[in-house]
């Protein structure tokens, strides 16, 4: 399947392009054939040649800049990140092209590239690594690298209220229940990772490497800072957990 039917998208601000670097650069090694945009107030001059930019007004609560942004995507598919999820290794292609197929061409929104803390019930038309998201989740939906079918992501963000930015994955539950939202998640019993997620072996990346502003070297003490260290990071200036 042609990359072209999905762009690769990274939501953040000019406040943590300090971040950039380290997801520009794994995406640069490893989703070369992806399209790609920045959604940001402002690109700084920063981006990448092979990165398109669209601003949002930074007046706007979150889920109103991810909705004006999302409205000039004109791929049938998108793939979410926020800026503090980049990669750590090569992902697994051909089954991100396979799951990229799957919500193309049926009836599912999107899939997640990882398991939260939802059981396992039963596999997605034997597909063994793909799991129905329990409609009673309380992580229908997260923030995490996701490829969705563009309309219905736009949809959640169009409809989620928010006061702040913290707001939207706990009002995104219900927008997605009332609005029939379908949703699968991988796992391929990779090991638990902290409290809330499992490792993921078909897009191995940081979930997440920013926490609460800070860097999240609690959460990937080796991992984190040997990245930190490759692009020359000091994690003194935004502050560690």
């Amino acid at each position: 399947m042609k990359k072209q039917t999905t762009t690769l998208i990274m939501y953040s601000h000019s406040s943590y392009s300090d971040v950039w670097p380290i997801f520009f650069k794994q995406s640069e090694l490893y989703l070369s054939k992806y399209k790609k945009v920045l959604f940001s107030d402002n690109d700084l001059g920063l981006k990448p040649p092979d990165w398109d930019f669209v601003s949002y007004d930074d007046n706007d609560n979150y889920a109103q800049r991810m909705a004006s942004c999302l409205e000039k995507i004109n791929t049938p598919l998108s793939f979410l990140h926020h800026e503090d999820m980049p990669l750590y290794k090569k992902p697994n292609y051909d089954l991100l092209d396979k799951y990229e197929s799957i919500v193309l061409k049926e009836d599912i929104d999107f899939i997640r590239l990882l398991r939260s803390v939802d059981d396992l019930t039963f596999n997605y038309r034997a597909v063994r690594t793909l799991f129905p998201v329990p409609s009673h989740s309380q992580y229908f939906f997260a923030v995490q690298p996701t490829i969705f079918k563009t309309e219905r992501l736009l949809e959640i963000y169009e409809k989620t209220e928010i006061n702040s930015i913290r707001d939207f994955e706990i009002n995104a539950q219900k927008v997605c229940r009332d609005n029939g939202i379908k949703g699968l998640f991988h796992y391929d019993e990779e090991p638990k990772s902290g409290l809330f997620h499992y490792d993921s072996n078909v897009y191995p990346y940081i979930a997440t490497a920013i926490v609460k502003g800070k860097w999240n070297l609690s959460g990937y003490p080796k991992l984190l800072k040997e990245m930190l260290q490759e692009f020359k990071i000091e994690s003194s200036i935004r502050g560690e957990i």
